[in-house]
């Protein structure tokens, strides 16, 4: 695989993944039950002093998507900005990634076409933002020109690892995407913070529900036949 061509112009998209950096799910709120935690406060005044676009890249399928980012006080305007798990897939069709996605399944470096169409964002100026650097590699082989790993967790007594969602506007302000033929863009990774969580952080948002649809029973399913024909390669 060739390296995608890099510029060395600053940052103009910042793509954030959902769960373990604007939000996280977790039974340590006294309660065997699953609630969405918010992990920073006035999120949306934060999301506009970034400095660039944003655009959200999630693996939730598009009804887990809009209740996660409602109950997070986003409305209309940052709901239009989501890429779910049903864009990934026809991200992939569209643009004829067949064997990727039927070899790896929904990757979200699957997405870019899509990014790039819609958002009119170039992969090679964009920062993305994911709590699993596995994610964040593929992205960054896929033309991404900057990724960061974000810190996130729970502790057996519930305490809450996140990070300093102002280090984003920092990333923007100081960074600049790999420059053209240097190779493998730069991936950060964000700073821990620790946090308790307060009644503001709380959504009371369980998402079993939502997550009961269409799209992940089939999504499921596919699955499912993926791994018996690995099991049988």
């Amino acid at each position: 695989m060739t390296v995608p061509e890099r510029d060395c112009r600053g940052v103009e998209t910042v793509v954030l993944d959902i769960d373990g950096v604007l939000v996280l799910e977790t039974s340590a709120t006294g309660s065997s039950e699953e609630e969405v935690l918010v992990l920073h406060d006035g999120l949306e005044s934060r999301l506009e002093r970034i400095g660039a676009e944003v655009v959200f890249l999630t693996h939730r399928s598009r009804p887990e998507a809009e209740a996660i980012l409602g109950a997070a006080g986003l409305g209309r305007r940052w709901l239009a900005r989501c890429l779910c798990a049903n864009d990934i897939l026809s991200s992939a069709v569209l643009s004829g990634q067949w064997l990727r996605l039927a070899r790896h399944g929904l990757r979200k470096s699957l997405a870019l076409p899509k990014l790039r169409s819609r958002f009119g964002a170039s992969p090679a100026r964009c920062l993305f933002v994911d709590d699993r650097l596995d994610n964040v590699l593929d992205m960054c082989r896929g033309g991404v020109g900057i990724g960061a790993v974000a810190p996130s967790g729970v502790d057996a007594v519930g305490s809450v690892t996140t990070f300093d969602f102002d280090e984003i506007a920092e990333i923007v302000r100081s960074h600049q995407p790999a420059v053209a033929g240097a190779g493998m863009a730069a991936v950060l990774h964000l700073r821990p913070q620790e946090i308790r969580i307060e009644s503001q952080h709380r959504t009371g948002l369980e998402t079993r529900h939502t997550a009961r649809n269409g799209f992940n029973i089939a999504r499921g399913s596919v699955a499912m036949i993926r791994r018996g024909f690995r099991q049988r390669s």
